[in-house]
C-alpha cells in the first residue's frame, strides 16, 4: 500500500514521508493503544493513474496504561493513489480530518466564552468589592494559593469586606480557557493596582483558575498563582 514518497497526514501532528516513516509511527502507536477503528469508503474516482478515494472514520483508542480513558473520535479521510508499473495501486497522499473539537474545546466555543466573562466579572468585582457576584462565581471550597501561600474563600471574602484590599485596578492579559466535559481551567497573566492592609501589592501573576460546573453554572475551586518577578 505504501512507498518511499507516501505522504500520511494525522491530524494535529507533522507528515510522515515513506513508510519506513509511517511504519515506526504506527509501531509507537500500537505500542500504547489499543484502536478499534471503522471506516466506510463513501466515493471512489479514477483518472487514468490517478485514483481517489474518500469516506469517514469512527474510532475509539484506549490507552493501554492501567487507568487511562478511551478516547473517541470521528471525521474525514481522503486517499489519493497511483497506479505502478505493475499495475498495483498504492497510496501518494494520506490524510484524516477529525470533525471533533480539539482537546480544551468546544464545538461552538461558547463555554469558552462564557467563562472567559466569568473571569473578567470576578476581576471587577475584586476591584468593586461586588460581593453578590463573588459569591456567584468562588465556590464556598475555593482557596487561592500564592507563592505557595494558601488563603481560604472565607477569610478572602472577609478582607474584602473590611476594605483590607483596596484595589485600584485589576487586568488580564494572555488569557486561555480549556474546558473538559465540567471541568475547565483559565490561565492567565494579572496585572493588578492596590494594597493590602496599607502595603502596597501592585505586580504581575501568572495564575491559573480551576473551575467545576454545578446546577449549570461554572465556579472557581482553586487558583494558583506565582508572581513574575520585575
Amino acid at each position: 500500500m505504501l512507498t518511499d514518497k507516501t505522504a500520511y497526514y494525522e491530524p494535529h501532528m507533522p507528515a510522515f514521508v515513506g513508510k519506513d516513516a509511517v511504519e515506526k509511527f504506527h509501531q509507537a502507536f500500537f505500542g500504547q493503544f489499543n484502536a478499534e477503528m471503522n471506516a466506510p469508503v463513501a466515493d471512489v474516482r479514477v483518472v487514468g493513474d490517478l485514483g481517489v478515494v474518500r469516506g469517514t472514520y469512527t474510532q475509539k483508542v484506549a490507552p493501554k496504561a492501567d487507568g487511562a480513558a478511551t478516547v473517541s473520535d470521528s471525521g474525514n479521510w481522503i486517499v489519493v493513489l497511483q497506479r505502478q508499473g505493475d499495475g498495483a495501486w498504492k497510496w501518494d497522499w494520506v490524510m484524516g480530518n477529525s470533525d471533533q473539537p480539539m482537546p480544551g474545546t468546544t464545538a461552538d466555543g461558547a463555554e469558552e466564552s462564557a467563562l472567559m466573562q466569568i473571569e473578567r466579572d470576578w476581576a471587577a468585582a475584586m476591584v468593586k468589592r461586588d460581593m453578590a457576584t463573588l459569591d456567584r462565581v468562588i465556590a464556598k471550597e475555593w482557596t487561592n494559593v500564592v507563592d505557595g501561600q494558601v488563603t481560604t474563600r472565607a477569610a478572602t471574602v472577609a478582607d474584602l469586606k473590611a476594605g483590607a484590599y483596596q484595589f485600584e485596578s485589576m487586568t488580564m492579559r494572555e488569557l486561555s480557557v480549556h474546558v473538559f466535559g465540567d471541568a475547565a481551567l483559565a490561565t492567565m497573566i494579572g496585572d493588578v493596582k492596590g494594597k493590602y492592609k496599607g502595603a502596597d501589592i501592585s505586580g504581575s501573576s501568572r495564575s491559573t483558575d480551576f473551575f467545576v460546573k454545578r446546577d449549570g453554572r461554572w465556579q472557581a475551586i482553586s487558583t494558583q498563582s506565582t508572581t513574575i518577578k520585575p
